[in-house]
């Protein structure tokens, strides 16, 4: 374990834990596989080796440290959980090792694991609200897997109702149906490049004109409403009205979109001219 180092640091995370009785193994020691497996996890699923190596010499005080050991204790614990006895005190959960004590009803187990899985995924936009103003980590490999569709943290989740495994679950759940909507949308409308740009503004929150931000806005609208209507297997006429809106806007501002105007998507909408000659077939005087 290299960010959680203490039992004090630990229970400090976990508000309604109460501290095991003297005489019992501390729970940093109870925890210490869980916490191993869940840094490994933290790292390479949303920072980097390297990022994480930044991390560790922080201020245990720093923002972005303090975020990265919140997502790791919660996962930890929520992991650990039905492996441990635990009771329901007066002041809280408590992990014992004396089996003599009646544990916590099936009840309580469920409402705790259920807030240590909301916890851990509010930590985890959190951890990403914080990443994505770091030019370093926008480079990392992690950025890139979140920047694959025009959304890169788990916001996606929030627009539907939660499921019971969790909103990082329910969001990479959605991230897969999305992809191939947003290739589709990409090839026929907004163009690869373009869209590669969008993200990347969206992923950082710096966009590069109002009309760009307002494309995003449009396009992620036009997204989820796709991924709600569960039924169809194409585009809705609506959502191809919005769309075709958008390639006319970005038609008439060939300066602000020249990624669009240099693209294979833009011939759909140039198709070639036709020139009257003597020798074509069909020719008309």
């Amino acid at each position: 374990m290299l960010l959680i180092t203490t039992n004090e640091q630990l229970t400090t995370l976990l508000p309604n834990i109460a501290v095991s009785v003297e005489g019992e193994t501390p729970l940093i020691e109870k925890l210490t596989p869980f916490l191993d497996a869940a840094e490994q996890w933290v790292g390479d699923t949303f920072l980097s080796s390297a990022m994480f190596a930044d991390i560790i010499t922080r201020d245990v005080a720093d923002p972005l440290r303090n975020t990265t050991t919140q997502v790791i204790v919660y996962e930890a614990f929520r992991c650990a959980l039905p492996h441990l006895d635990v009771i329901l005190t007066p002041n809280g959960f408590g992990i014992v090792s004396n089996t003599n004590i009646a544990p916590a009803s099936k009840e309580r187990i469920s409402r705790l694991l259920d807030s240590l899985l909301e916890n851990r995924d509010a930590a985890i936009a959190q951890l990403l609200s914080h990443l994505c103003k770091l030019p370093q980590w926008l480079s990392t490999e992690q950025a890139e897997f979140f920047r694959a569709t025009m959304f890169p943290n788990t916001s996606l989740a929030n627009r539907f109702q939660r499921i019971a495994e969790g909103r990082w679950e329910q969001y990479n759940t959605l991230r897969l149906a999305l992809l191939p909507i947003e290739e589709y949308i990409a090839t026929q409308y907004i163009s690869e490049p373009l869209i590669a740009s969008l993200r990347a503004q969206v992923q950082s929150c710096q966009f590069s004109t109002e009309k760009h931000k307002h494309i995003c806005r449009v396009l992620q609208a036009v997204e989820v409403e796709c991924l709600k209507d569960t039924t169809s297997t194409t585009l809705s006429s609506q959502a191809h009205r919005t769309l075709t809106h958008l390639v006319e806007l970005i038609r008439s501002n060939p300066e602000d979109f020249p990624e669009w105007h240099e693209s294979t998507t833009a011939q759909i909408y140039a198709p070639p001219i036709f020139e009257n000659k003597k020798e074509s077939k069909g020719y008309w005087f």
